[in-house]
């Protein structure tokens, strides 16, 4: 069963913010309804993400987003985010908050990712533009 964007996002409300930074290499995983999954893969092609496997963490304030080209084996590090625990801007309730650095290219330094415990391998995710976090789009992030 396909879980709809509202209920993802209650289900988000519901979790708690890890207590510590996260360490390994986390696989992301769009999730929602086909049309939504389909439609973020597509427009992330755009959006100097093409070919975006996941996030890696080494327990730092400093995070990566991972991608992985075809016939490539390791992964590329590019993007850095700076991470805290903090207020979600979601609910006001505590958070992983991942933000992009100003030199990451347009538009990533205008969003936050923001990312609670689902279960012992998973994080759920938010990402939104700073703007308007009330419009919030899930994804997953699965250590490997």
């Amino acid at each position: 069963m396909t879980m709809s964007l509202i209920q993802i996002k209650k289900q988000f409300l519901e979790l708690k913010a890890p207590e510590s930074f996260p360490v390994g290499n986390f696989k992301a995983e769009w999730i929602g309804p086909k049309w939504f999954q389909t439609g973020a893969s597509f427009s992330l092609n755009f959006m100097s993400f093409r070919h975006w496997w996941g996030k890696s963490f080494d327990g730092s304030e400093i995070a990566y987003n991972l991608f992985l080209p075809p016939n490539k084996t390791e992964f590329q590090m590019r993007y850095p985010m700076n991470l805290s625990i903090g207020k979600s801007k979601i609910d006001e309730k505590p958070s992983l908050i991942l933000e992009y650095t100003k030199n990451a290219p347009f538009p990533w330094p205008f969003f936050i990712d923001e990312f609670r415990i689902l279960n012992q391998t998973d994080f759920l995710g938010m990402s939104y533009n700073k703007f308007t976090p009330k419009l919030a789009l899930p994804f997953l992030i699965r250590k490997s």
